[in-house]
């Protein structure tokens, strides 16, 4: 009897030790700490918080799946926790997506975060316009219609259809021209009031002209200079079906960089050799000039900003142009070259393209003030839409530089440049995407998305190839539909595939 009360005594004294013993280690692992083995200590552990789209996603933790996430229905993002401060291999994966794969350094107590992972899927379902011939095109502001080129012989035809039926609205054909070439960086473009007015950039046709055989020519034969291109705008008006030829209608030969006055309608701006004009297109008594000796120009905020020839100096004036023009910039970095092409996001932030190429940008940061070059050989830019990150690229390289501190993880600092990715082909239709933490672009007949997290690795992804050759991509985030042009039996047309996924609300 004696020995059984004994024994239970001590089977009940192991009872207390185990629970003093456990209750500790249990209580910490819920606070999140963990016991290291190798050290002989306790550590406060880490969390990796993801936000995805798909939103259904599994987590692969150094090659082993977590059933650990949680969702924060705030944000719908999930949270892995539990994890020892070391370095980690995540991998994110969905049934029918291309994965995601990244190093992260998990430290105590802190979440390491990536909120902008994006899976691109391994086949989409294409979405034909039954554009037949389509060349390039333009959405309309209102993300009603779309405007296609398509060349037959010597005639540029331009075709309208509206996206809510699929179905052909108008077509119009301008003779004797083809649409502007890429290289001019001049697309179709519609009048942002009310989606009615269309502005067409074309170059002539020229008939050839039979090499004529002459004595001189047989003995030595040199290369025949060619003629200038003549280029001519062409304003197509849906509602009337009229089109008139912008050149002919305001008697100027040497109209370049047409573009559409963001508040008023019927009016458009213009360069003609180096004077930048306003005309309603309406009434050429209005056509008034807004000032001589202009090298580039661009629209934004209500104003007009323009760069002087001569000095490369900036101004703006009111897009009426009935104020004083005022002086944004007061010098420009070491440099002969003339501005050739200018983006403007407001007076703080200004880049800048050199007609040999050099990119220089102004902006008065947070911080500091710069105004300085960044970028050779570039072949275009773009602001995102919040301003606080450019994107350019070259031939064969896509870069950023942040005007503004970005203090989301991974941080990064005003004034900070870094290079996305780079190919020995040249790069295509670089844009950015709607969260302006990916890049869109193409290379020969594939068209990517590359991350602009530099953290480890930059995932980049490809979405199904085409069967054409430098296809003309357009995204559009409005519609949540990459837009592109590609082969249809022997012609070509235009398609689309929705993207990103549709996501739900608080994970609903």
């Amino acid at each position: 009897m004696f020995m059984k009360v004994r024994r239970r005594f001590i089977f009940f004294l192991v009872l207390v030790a185990l629970f003093f013993i456990v209750a500790p280690i249990v209580i910490l692992r819920a606070k999140g700490y963990q016991f290291d083995f190798k050290k002989g200590v306790l550590v406060y552990s880490g969390t990796v918080t993801i936000k995805s789209n798909p939103q259904d996603f599994n987590v692969f933790v150094n090659g082993e799946e977590t059933a650990s996430k949680k969702l924060n229905r705030i944000n719908s993002s999930y949270n892995v926790g539990g994890l020892r401060p070391q370095s980690y291999e995540i991998s994110i994966e969905a049934p029918n997506f291309q994965s995601w794969t990244k190093k992260a350094d998990v430290h105590s107590g802190i979440a390491t975060e990536f909120w902008n992972v994006l899976l691109v899927r391994n086949n989409y379902q294409k979405t034909d316009y039954d554009a037949t011939g389509a060349e390039r095109f333009f959405t309309s502001p209102d993300n009603k219609f779309i405007a296609y080129s398509q060349q037959a012989d010597d005639n540029l035809n331009v075709g309208i259809f509206s996206l809510k039926d699929i179905a052909s609205k108008k077509s119009f054909s301008i003779s004797g021209y083809r649409l502007m070439n890429e290289a001019n960086e001049e697309n179709i473009e519609w009048s942002p009031e009310d989606s009615t007015l269309v502005s067409v950039p074309a170059e002539k046709i020229e008939p050839a002209v039979p090499e004529k055989k002459t004595a001189l020519s047989l003995k030595a034969k040199q290369p025949a200079k060619e003629p200038a291109k003549q280029y001519a705008y062409f304003i197509h008006n849906t509602s009337d079906d009229s089109t008139i030829n912008l050149n002919e209608f305001l008697s100027l030969d040497n109209i370049r960089n047409v573009r559409w006055d963001p508040q008023e309608k019927n009016y458009l701006f213009f360069l003609n050799k180096n004077d930048l004009y306003r005309v309603n297109i309406e009434d050429k008594k209005t056509l008034l000039l807004i000032s001589d000796d202009v090298s580039a120009y661009d629209l934004s905020g209500g104003f007009v900003y323009f760069c002087d020839s001569a000095s490369n100096l900036v101004f703006r004036n009111s897009l009426d142009g009935k104020d004083e023009k005022e002086q944004i910039t007061l010098s420009f970095p070491e440099s002969n070259d003339p501005v050739e092409k200018m983006i403007i996001y407001d007076e703080s932030r200004i880049a800048l393209l050199t007609k040999n190429k050099d990119l220089v940008v102004f902006n008065q940061g947070e911080h500091d003030d710069y105004f300085k070059k960044i970028g050779e050989a570039v072949e275009g830019m773009q602001f995102s839409n919040d301003g606080k990150k450019l994107l350019f690229w070259t031939n064969n390289e896509i870069s950023a530089y942040f005007l503004r501190d970005w203090n989301v993880q991974p941080e990064r600092s005003e004034d900070q440049l870094f290079n996305i990715t780079r190919y020995s082909e040249t790069l295509k239709n670089v844009q950015w995407f709607n969260d302006y933490e990916h890049v869109i672009f193409s290379i020969g007949r594939f068209t990517k998305i590359a991350e602009l997290d530099y953290r480890d690795r930059i995932n980049c992804l490809n979405f199904p190839d085409v069967s054409l050759d430098n296809p003309f991509v357009i995204y559009n985030s409005s519609l949540g539909k990459l837009f592109f042009t590609d082969k249809k039996d022997d012609s070509l047309s235009l398609f689309s595939i929705d993207f990103p996924e549709r996501t739900t609300f608080l994970g609903f």
